[in-house]
């Protein structure tokens, strides 16, 4: 062996290494937030930035090229960072701009790393980012039918999964990701596909979450407008009756007010199973008989009040709290309030004196906080990310990404995902590791 071949192997040697660090920096990043309330508490994200840190660091030394959507996703994450402590300094607190900015700059770290990734990088993180996804699943799903705490937590009157995240949106957001990744990166049509998609649908189900339903149904529109991907979900079709009644065995543990059901749960995930497997006849023997079950044995006041919380479109509460930060985005729309700021202290509709931290539309809270120009700074990291994908729509990569950037983007009007920093963490890591390294490109 010469001492070419010689350099040539140890500096293969060492770039092997780095990409292992950077997939451990970012998998335990986000294992760490899935485990520790999606990273919500201070101490907990400041792990998983650290984390994230360690992942850049290597980076630094991976001379990769930067695809131009996430170096301008990256440059508008730094900008509203910037602009975030500026207006701190304005409002005479810098402190009140650290949290955000820091958040902000571990997104554009994890953005600009992820980049950096090979093929085999990807296909592991993703990976890791599936076994998260059964893992918020299961233990969603187990903490209905148990009714442990805080894996299932009780709201709108209803049982509903909260997994590790321990908040049942943000476990429906993290599976609506998930799911969009499992249909176009696993194999079509394997048995363990099927499982897997079915699992991460169960648990979105059992959060309740009306949210994260509709969401998952923006991206699976994106994908179906494309002809690859719409070929891809076709062998899926046995997954919505499975999950169906899967779910079904979960209605009688539903009501707050209900003991646990693990065995009418155990009965509706094994009718599941084998919808998933059996022939078509003996498929609709079984959904007929799933369904004349249901009739029997779950009252009508359970159906109907889960529809009257799940099926509706408005929430006063929601009203409320949009009335008063849209109020307080008026009296400041060019400099906000500041970061961390925002006064939600207010009488709401039924004349009752109100705390709240967050408005449930991060559009309208990020306009309130940090004015139209942090806002405009927000929306151009994600229409960075959809743009590219939409101009790249008809290589294999484009429509996964323009759907998981359009499942969240529209899911983030309805609830406070961008203070959840395992989920646009998420987001960043499955978006930009869905286009293939541009060497890689026939």
């Amino acid at each position: 062996m010469t001492t070419t071949d010689v350099t040539t192997t140890t500096q293969r040697n060492r770039t092997t290494q780095r990409d292992r660090l950077l997939v451990l920096g970012l998998g335990s990043a986000l294992v760490f937030g899935v485990l520790s309330r999606g990273g919500f508490p201070t101490g907990d994200a400041v792990t998983v930035l650290l984390l994230v840190a360690v992942a850049a660091v290597a980076r630094a030394r991976v001379r990769r090229e930067v695809p131009r959507p996430v170096a301008v996703c990256v440059a508008a994450l730094l900008g509203l960072a910037v602009w975030s402590v500026g207006l701190a300094l304005l409002h005479g607190d810098v402190v009140d701009g650290v949290p955000a900015a820091a958040l902000l700059c571990g997104l554009a770290a994890a953005a600009w790393t992820a980049s950096a990734l090979d093929a085999t990088g990807r296909r592991v993180l993703h990976a890791v980012v599936l076994a998260c996804g059964v893992v918020v699943a299961g233990t969603g799903w187990a903490g209905v039918a148990l009714h442990v705490e805080p894996l299932a937590l009780v709201s709108s009157g209803l049982w509903r999964a909260s997994s590790t995240l321990t908040y049942a949106n943000a476990a429906a957001a993290f599976l609506v990701a998930a799911l969009l990744l499992a249909v176009t990166v696993l194999p079509a049509r394997r048995r363990t596909t099927l499982l897997t998609v079915s699992v991460l649908l169960l648990g979105l189900v059992a959060t309740m979450s009306r949210a994260g339903l509709v969401t998952l149904g923006v991206g699976v529109l994106v994908l179906l407008a494309s002809g690859p991907h719409r070929a891809r979900l076709r062998p899926l079709w046995r997954v919505p009756p499975a999950v169906a009644v899967a779910a079904a065995g979960l209605l009688p543990a539903l009501p707050a007010d209900a003991a646990p059901q693990p065995l009418a749960a155990l009965a509706g995930l094994a009718c599941g199973t084998g919808i998933l497997f059996l022939r078509r006849r003996a498929m609709a023997v079984l959904l007929v008989a799933v369904a004349a079950a249901v009739a029997l044995a779950v009252p009508a006041s359970t159906l109907a009040g889960i529809a009257s919380t799940r099926l509706s479109a408005t929430s006063a509460e929601r009203d409320d709290l949009r009335r008063v930060t849209t109020a307080q985005f008026l009296a400041s729309p060019l400099t906000g309030t500041g970061p961390g700021r925002l006064d939600l202290v207010y009488v709401d509709h039924t004349g009752t004196l109100v705390q709240a931290q967050y408005t449930h539309d991060e559009y309208l809270q990020t306009a309130a906080e940090t004015g139209v120009v942090g806002l405009a700074l927000a929306v151009a990291a994600l229409g960075a990310l959809a743009v590219g994908a939409a101009r790249r729509w008809r290589s294999a990569a484009g429509p996964p990404v323009l759907a998981l950037v359009a499942a969240f983007a529209v899911h983030s009007t309805a609830d406070f995902l961008w203070h959840v920093p395992v989920l646009p963490l998420l987001l960043v890591v499955c978006a930009v590791t869905q286009p293939p390294h541009p060497s890689e490109e026939p």
